[in-house]
């Protein structure tokens, strides 16, 4: 499995202290010059944004295409994981201690702390940290439900699971501690900007990003919360991400320049995750329901999205991964599949989008319709008459979160689109539901007995009440 950390723009960090068992020791013997004996708070800000890029493009966002089929996995562990289902603890430790160690919660801490320190004083740097804090554990906790965080970094060794209702109150309030330090008047350190490499350190930027993050995690509660929780988006959202695209190809593609994107070098060890994956093996294709619904629409994000099957066609596999021995689409080369590609995270779209959902649940029906068309609009597609329906708006969604994990959680919340299970079936009966939580890590779970075994974990989480069947 590719697992890449490096990213264009950073320097080839050594960020392990290096030990040594020799009796010899002193100056020029023991000291390397090369191995970083002292890890800066940049140099930790830039690896953790390796690791998460990482993170948000890899095997989990993968995994969560395949699940929403807006990918079929139709070979090898593509197939297995995402349309047969069969995705193990084994398979999820990595991605799991991502989440808390090297380049996780673990070095976010140290960030925060080192910004805090009376001769740095970078309270900028420490408001990033804690937007990224709580970018990770707030997906976390929409991924795999209840999580360790109050007790992660303790010196407790078997951290108990915070349910995910906390996760996501504790979430909302480093967002908010994150709004007050970025809008400090102190300037960013040296060298802050040029290690933040989404926004460089643009203190306005981050803002509107907290914002969308908080209107975001706020309509993962609101299915059990109710109005309140749209209501808490809706106002965050109206304070969130707000430069629309400019131009087509940024509003297919979440290129934005408030969009919340990852940054990647034009050479392979460096590029884009999605780019990398690809270039190295073709076991997942386009989705046949998104090769579809977008063909319906007329949607110029087809020719965005995909390639043409090599007989001129889009065509995509089922969610069984079957392709009836026809060539399929793959991801677009041109765009998508460029090793700079920088994969949005967060958006201006979304952003709209959240608006809309949340408007239409608190029975302002006309501002929702606007709210789409303001995005359908920048695609260059024809505004709907309205009333909109709350399918019409997780439909925009859906599309506009191609290679989102994101995508996958408004499924689990709103069983939108309709979708019919693949599963494990050797005669394609569709499963009794697409997976709605991550497994647990096996490593994590035979060193924490608060985690349970695998057949005693649940099958969804406390935001996603309702089976989609």
């Amino acid at each position: 499995m590719l697992r890449s950390k490096k990213v264009a723009g950073a320097l080839a960090l050594t960020l392990g202290l290096v030990g040594c068992d020799s009796f010899l020791t002193g100056p020029g013997v023991s000291e390397n010059p090369n191995s970083a004996v002292t890890v800066t708070p940049n140099q930790l800000f830039v690896a953790m944004q390796a690791t998460q890029f990482v993170q948000n493009e890899g095997q989990l966002a993968r995994t969560a295409a395949m699940y929403v089929q807006q990918l079929s996995g139709t070979f090898n562990q593509q197939l297995a994981y995402g349309s047969q289902y069969q995705m193990g603890e084994q398979e999820f430790i990595a991605w799991w201690a991502d989440i808390y160690t090297g380049g996780g919660l673990v070095d976010l801490r140290k960030i925060q702390a080192a910004a805090r320190a009376a001769n740095v004083n970078d309270p900028r740097l420490e408001g990033m940290a804690k937007v990224w804090e709580a970018f990770v554990m707030g997906m976390a906790a929409s991924e795999w439900g209840d999580i360790p965080y109050r007790e992660a970094l303790g010196d407790n060794p078997a951290p108990h699971l915070d349910p995910q209702q906390q996760v996501y109150d504790d979430v909302q309030k480093v967002l908010d501690d994150a709004i007050v330090l970025l809008g400090s008047s102190t300037a960013p350190g040296p060298g802050v900007a040029e290690s933040d490499l989404v926004y460089g350190a643009n203190a306005g930027r981050w803002i509107r990003l907290a914002y969308t993050l908080k209107a975001r995690f706020y309509l993962h509660t609101a299915e059990k919360v109710g109005q309140s929780a749209y209501q808490a988006a809706l106002d965050n959202a109206q304070k969130g991400i707000n430069e629309a695209p400019a131009t087509l190809d940024e509003a297919m593609h979440g290129q934005a320049a408030g969009d919340f994107r990852s940054r990647h070098d034009n050479e392979l060890e460096k590029a884009n995750i999605w780019a990398q994956f690809l270039k190295a093996r073709q076991d997942m294709v386009a989705g046949k329901y998104m090769v579809d619904l977008l063909s319906a629409r007329k949607d110029p994000r087809l020719a965005a999205y995909f390639d043409p099957a090599s007989d001129g066609v889009y065509r995509g596999a089922d969610q069984f991964g079957r392709t009836l021995s026809q060539p399929m689409s793959e991801v677009d080369n041109p765009t998508r599949r460029a090793f700079t590609f920088r994969q949005p995270m967060v958006t201006w779209s979304e952003n709209e989008l959240i608006k809309a959902e949340a408007l239409f649940q608190l029975g302002r029906n006309p501002e929702a319709l606007t709210a789409v068309n303001n995005v359908r609009g920048k695609l260059g597609l024809s505004a709907l008459a309205g009333p909109v329906t709350l399918a019409q708006i997780m439909e925009e969604k859906y599309i506009a979160l191609y290679q989102n994990v994101e995508a996958w959680n408004d499924y689990k919340r709103t069983c939108l689109p309709k979708l019919t299970p693949g599963g494990p079936s050797a005669v394609y009966t569709p499963a009794k539901e697409i997976p709605r939580r991550f497994v647990y890590s096996r490593t994590e779970r035979l060193n924490n007995p608060n985690l349970p075994l695998p057949n005693n974990a649940p099958a969804n989480n406390w935001n996603d009440p309702n089976a989609c069947t």
